[in-house]
């Protein structure tokens, strides 16, 4: 998927989430951080086009390793032991972003080092990504009112 895309999803994961997390500021950012962080591996990407992210692509695949919940846990604990109130957000980012790719048609391997490779129909940049990209600016606006008229979600 496009970053537009993710980013649209993780806003919607963020509204859903921000009233049950103490530090928002912090869980936002996290969540928005974490939402680019897995396409570190294509030249093409928001964060990998960085000139200090090329050497990363020379050794990691796209969609390979850093698409799976395997790193998405690892590091989320990492950050978990030296900087707690950050985990949950950058954990909610990055697993936001595995499962969006998750229904493209190049998939990802979700569980590194294991060969298993989960695939869906969307062609990323494509009509219904489109679509979807749209659709979600709409959910989150709606989600957005709902929230500030009511103070909460549900």
């Amino acid at each position: 998927m496009l970053f537009r895309t993710h980013l649209m999803f993780s806003i919607f994961a963020i509204l859903l989430m921000i009233n049950f997390v103490n530090d928002k500021l912090i869980f936002v950012f996290m969540v928005l951080i974490a939402t680019i962080i897995p396409d570190i591996d294509h030249s093409d990407s928001v964060i990998g086009k960085r000139l200090v992210f090329r050497p990363f692509q020379f050794f990691i695949r796209h969609r390979g390793m850093v698409h799976s919940f395997t790193i998405a846990v690892l590091v989320s604990v990492l950050i978990a032991i030296f900087f707690p109130v950050a985990s949950l957000g950058f954990f909610l980012g990055y697993c936001v972003h595995l499962i969006c790719d998750s229904f493209t048609r190049e998939g990802i391997e979700p569980f590194w080092p294991f060969d298993y490779k989960i695939k869906g129909h969307l062609t990323t940049g494509k009509k219904y990504e489109e679509f979807l990209f749209v659709f979600m600016i709409a959910v989150n606006f709606v989600l957005f009112l709902i929230i500030t008229y009511f103070g909460f979600l549900f």
